[in-house]
């Protein structure tokens, strides 16, 4: 007697997240409609467990449904449910967005710590008001040395409060590229003002 081979049944509901992200893949909008339907409610639930801030929530679910809308083709079914892929998605961009306020807070109070160190009782003299513009002028200088590719990747995190992965997204670069790109030009920043400022 021969046992009967029985294949594991596929989840039916499974199979239409799969169907409908590789018609996004494809730009189907009829097909995004139909997941964002499905999906919102718990891409809102999945971020707001992670900021519980309804601003910062809503704000991130956008950019998770353009990421959805053009990362749909990364999606691989043999890596995991479109579900899970949808959700990690979510949390990762949560995440992204408490790091960038962070970052940003901290910007915030190294600057505020800075310039208490460089508040005078009384006004700054001509020499030092020299050295000031000198400082500006050197940094100035430095950063226009830099490449058109990393200055504009060094503005957007350091001056717009981006997170790389928001940079490489905007630019549409790979993460890798945005990262290795933003270390050459904080290097090349470090190279060229040290000395001079020493």
């Amino acid at each position: 007697m021969t046992a009967i081979e029985t294949t594991p049944e596929v989840d039916p509901n499974i199979e239409e997240d799969i169907r409908l992200l590789k018609r996004i893949a494809e730009r189907d909008s009829a097909s995004f409609q139909a997941f964002y339907k499905k999906y919102s409610g718990l891409i809102f639930a999945c971020i707001s467990n992670v900021l519980n801030d309804h601003h910062d929530t809503e704000d991130v679910m956008q950019e998770v449904l353009v990421q959805v809308w053009n990362k749909a083709h990364l999606y691989e079914s043999r890596k995991g449910k479109p579900l899970t892929w949808l959700t990690t998605l979510a949390r990762n961009r949560a995440i992204d967005r408490i790091r960038s306020k962070q970052r940003r807070s901290r910007l915030n109070d190294d600057f505020e710590t800075e310039n208490k160190k460089d508040q005078f009782e009384f006004e700054p003299s001509g020499h030092e008001n020299l050295e000031f513009k000198e400082r500006d002028g050197i940094l100035h200088q430095a950063v226009s040395r830099l490449t058109a590719d990393q200055r504009e990747a060094i503005e957007l995190t350091y001056f717009s409060g981006l997170t790389q992965a928001e940079v490489a997204e905007r630019l549409h670069e790979p993460l890798g590229t945005i990262k290795a790109r933003i270390r050459r030009g904080v290097n090349r920043l470090e190279t060229l003002v040290k000395p001079r400022l020493a």
